[in-house]
């Protein structure tokens, strides 16, 4: 389905939306908007890849100031509001309750942060599936302070170069997370993209 602007916090936000006949939905945040991130990068496009064919209505977005969203990168607080925004519009456009949510990198803490949000309130009574966080920026960003479920499945290249590793491994177990560890793989899973579709394979639904 071809892209399209709805109305968020900062002006309008870019979005691409793919239904298929389905209970349930998959929204994707994308990385780092200051470091070249977009909804069109490969992990976030894997992602969305592997919700698609399992029969899931997915919806990647951009987040403010990126492609054609309108506004400015706002540190992750004005990030999150984009994420609750595309999640409003959702609710008015699909029947669809039942919500995966994932990101990756920056993304993966804007996604922790409005699932842990939806746990607290949650006025469209969104079903809460699970959530996905590929290499999720747990060093810049305050992870620890959210509130998660326990499924939470957290998956990390070995050489990442971005995010340590070890942080991010490390903050998984503290909470007891489902966690994967991708070897040989960098931040950007250059060569290990199949590795994330099917790790995703052994833990869905």
């Amino acid at each position: 389905m071809a892209d399209q602007l709805i109305q968020g916090n900062a002006g309008s936000l870019q979005i691409r939306p793919v239904w298929q006949e389905s209970d349930a939905i998959a929204v994707i945040c994308h990385p780092h908007p200051l470091m070249g991130g977009t909804m069109d990068n490969k992990v976030v496009t894997t992602l969305a890849r592997f919700f698609r064919n399992s029969g899931i209505s997915v919806v990647i977005f951009n987040f403010r100031g990126v492609g054609t969203s309108t506004g400015v990168h706002a540190q992750g607080i004005g990030e999150i509001e984009d994420l609750l925004s595309v999640l409003d519009w959702v609710a008015g456009q699909s029947s669809a309750r039942k919500l995966y949510i994932a990101g990756f990198s920056f993304g993966g803490y804007i996604a922790a942060a409005g699932f842990s949000e939806l746990m607290q309130y949650n006025p469209h009574q969104f079903v809460l599936q699970r959530l996905y966080l590929v290499a999720p920026a747990v060093k810049n960003y305050p992870m620890g302070d959210l509130v998660l479920p326990d499924d939470t499945f957290v998956m990390v290249g070995a050489e990442d170069e971005v995010v340590p590793p070890q942080d991010i491994i490390d903050w998984a177990n503290n909470r007891n997370f489902d966690l994967a560890v991708i070897a040989g793989s960098g931040h950007f899973f250059h060569g290990h993209l199949p590795d994330i579709g099917s790790q995703l394979e052994s833990r869905f639904p």
